[in-house]
């Protein structure tokens, strides 16, 4: 697997100093679809437009591992 993108890896950090993040489901980049797509982070529907976003355990460990 590839590493990150300098974007990937900031908004994997962005999410995780969060308790909770909660997005518009239009406003899904290309870097947050990635991380959802390999399983950094999970998607939690809050109504028909906004998600709540968690990072997972395997978002965690990326982060603490050297870019």
């Amino acid at each position: 697997m590839r590493e990150l993108s300098h974007d990937e890896r900031n908004l994997l950090r962005h999410y995780s100093e969060r308790d909770r993040a909660v997005m518009h489901t239009s406003d899904r980049t290309l870097a947050h679809q990635h991380l959802l797509g390999i399983g950094y982070i999970k998607e939690y529907p809050v109504n028909f437009q906004e998600v709540l976003i968690s990072v997972t355990e395997a978002g965690r460990q990326a982060l603490r591992s050297p870019s």
